[in-house]
């Protein structure tokens, strides 16, 4: 890029534009579907653990990831700020976006040069490039954790240094590093490989003598596998942690592994079905390219890629051609890896059939008849220059494709983001340290979430009932979720545990044998009717005031169900159960001389002097009272 400093000028300016456009709508929240599964939130995952993400793994993004995820949080960390993590993780993806976009500027830049313009048409390919920033797809993958922008990239990557080797004389250290970059894609995104058979044949076709140079062939075959050694990274960090295993047969870290690599876990996602006809576009490809681009876009870029340098115009028709054959092959696949990766391909048609007609002129209405007087019936020859109005139209497709696409590309501040506002109110009612947790899939996602991605409280961990029990039976502690103790306590396998209330959400279950260490703060030994005796209570300040009340029953009674409402002494905020713990321990079901702690929970209850317990019952008639209780806060 020597001569004229705008180039780079307008490339930075552009650089600066687009991150400051993603940064404004960089993912920062997750909805509650999203932690069940999918690319977005295995990419979290694999990112801060430095675990495998999907088959087979992509050492090269997920590691990339790792060093990218953990080096901003280290550096907020030392600044004394303690980030959300969601936008450090979604801002790996708009690293890769950025620099796709820079190859992207480079490649049109290669292919426009003249020697008018030495260093390229800088102008189209800044547009062009802006446009395609905007597109609905590549702005949303370049705002949350998905890898697709690194698959773009990658393939950008390969045609620049291609175009380089095809320009200067091919030297070898340029197809080495060609060669490096194409089987890059063995460790990264197998699908960037499809580029590899198109460009193969444009290599020979320019060098055929390239065949009968062994040594090179040979330092290019070794080139292309050098990635390969990333992938012992996946089988030592999995053979480390067999939990990420999943459901399988696997004996050994090496069965594991090779199942694993070979995708066979994910073969059933798979469909070989040709469907010909009208069930080509049952899948959404190729149809959501002219639906972002437009269809003159489309149709510009096709008939574009056919005026190109014919070596180049077969790479590029010959990748457009397999991504097509890929998506109708696996019907069910990620026709995401090859329809964002086409978008710019096609690009690169547009800007070279505008190249192509640079300084050409399109000429319409009528000249006028020569004559002695003016007719003016007859409209005068206009001339508009080719280039010129596609710049102009350039603009107006920025302008509308980056106004359709704002709404649904925006991932900032979804209203939607409610995954992690449960989670996050459970734990802030303090858990006991080194307790383990049970909770329905939803929250139990979302407290796992917590716990290993945000660090909020790295001591805890989230079971299954088979964890539930193993920790009982080692005299441990399980807090379960009030909506989830019942299912957990039927399907528990150790002795009876003793079930108290910790929290207005949270239920504690302990050993059989264990002792009961917490005491009322206040001391009442006071009996409230019915034979039921309040021993004392206990106020503290969790997600608002949390209210322990302890109980007993006296041993020679035989209590009713009465139901219990707390409630701050202003009436501002209350909570009821059927019964002691939610309902799980009524009343009748107290063994003589046992003692039952239940929490209840006020919410932001604010600045409580007092509060009320009421222990009461329905009626035929409306509600019966057994007692009015006043409890000074402590």
């Amino acid at each position: 890029m020597s001569g004229s400093p705008w180039p780079r000028r307008a490339g930075i300016v552009l650089l600066l534009a687009a991150a400051l456009l993603y940064w404004l709508t960089l993912d920062n929240g997750l909805r509650p579907g999203e932690l069940e599964g999918g690319d977005l939130i295995t990419h979290q995952y694999a990112q801060v653990q430095a675990r495998p993400g999907n088959a087979p793994g992509y050492p090269i993004f997920t590691m990339g990831g790792w060093l990218w995820f953990h080096g901003l949080r280290t550096a907020a960390n030392g600044l004394g700020v303690s980030p959300n993590p969601i936008p450090l993780l979604s801002s790996y993806s708009t690293l890769w976006a950025l620099l796709s976009l820079w190859l992207l500027y480079q490649v049109l830049l290669h292919i426009t040069r003249s020697p008018a313009r030495p260093t390229g048409d800088w102008p189209l390919a800044w547009l062009l490039t802006a446009f395609y920033a905007v597109t609905y797809f590549f702005w949303y993958y370049a705002t949350t954790s998905e890898q697709y922008s690194s698959a773009i990239a990658h393939t950008l990557a390969i045609l620049l240094v291609y175009l380089r080797w095809r320009d200067q004389s091919p030297i070898p250290s340029l197809l080495l590093l060609l060669s490096f970059l194409s089987g890059l894609a063995l460790a990264h995104m197998v699908t960037v490989a499809l580029i590899v058979p198109p460009l193969l044949a444009a290599v020979l076709w320019q060098e055929p003598k390239l065949l009968r140079r062994p040594g090179l062939m040979a330092g290019a075959i070794l080139c292309a596998a050098l990635p390969l050694i990333s992938y012992v990274y996946v089988y030592l960090r999995g053979a480390a942690h067999p939990e990420w295993w999943g459901v399988g047969e696997w004996t050994s870290a090496g069965q594991w592994f090779w199942s694993f690599v070979s995708t066979s876990q994910g073969q059933e996602e798979m469909s070989w079905g040709l469907a010909p006809g009208a069930a080509f576009f049952a899948n959404g490809f190729p149809e959501l390219i002219w639906q972002e681009l437009s269809v003159p876009v489309v149709v510009l870029g096709l008939a574009g890629i056919g005026v190109l340098e014919k070596r180049l115009r077969l790479v590029l028709a010959g990748t457009l051609l397999l991504y097509a054959v890929f998506c109708w092959v696996d019907r069910f696949g990620n026709w995401f890896q090859v329809i964002l990766p086409a978008y710019p391909l096609l690009l690169l048609g547009v800007a070279g059939l505008v190249h192509r007609y640079d300084g050409r002129v399109i000429r319409t209405g009528k000249a006028a008849r020569a004559s002695e007087e003016i007719d003016f019936s007859v409209r005068p020859r206009r001339q508009y220059d080719i280039r010129n109005t596609a710049l102009a139209l350039l603009v107006l497709l920025i302008l509308w494709r980056g106004l359709a696409s704002l709404p649904a590309a925006d991932s900032r501040d979804r209203p939607d983001d409610t995954a992690l506002e449960r989670p996050t109110q459970l734990l802030a009612q303090s858990p006991p340290p080194g307790a383990v947790l049970f909770a329905a899939k939803d929250d139990a996602l979302g407290l796992a979430y917590l716990i290993d991605i945000w660090e909020m409280r790295p001591d805890l961990r989230v079971v299954d009932k088979r964890g539930a029990n193993e920790a009982l039976a080692q005299g441990g502690e399980v807090l379960v979720t009030a909506d989830a103790a019942g299912l957990l306590l039927g399907e528990l396998t150790v002795a009876s545990p003793q079930v108290h209330g910790w929290s207005g959400a949270w239920v504690e279950l302990l050993p059989q044998a264990a002792p009961l260490v917490r005491e009322p703060a206040v001391r009442l030994d006071k009996a409230l009717g019915d034979g039921i005796m309040l021993q004392g209570y206990s106020v503290r300040e969790d997600d608002g005031l949390t209210v322990e009340l302890f109980w007993t029953v006296d041993a020679s009674a035989t209590p009713g169900d009465w139901s219990i409402s707390v409630r701050s002494g202003d009436g501002a905020a209350q909570q009821d159960a059927t019964g002691p713990v939610f309902g799980l321990r009524p009343f009748s079901s107290f063994a003589p001389g046992e003692t039952i702690v239940d929490a209840y929970g006020l919410g932001a209850a604010g600045s409580v002097d007092d509060l009320w317990l009421i222990l009461y019952r329905a009626t035929d008639g409306g509600f019966e009272n057994l007692a009015e209780e006043r409890l000074a806060v402590p």
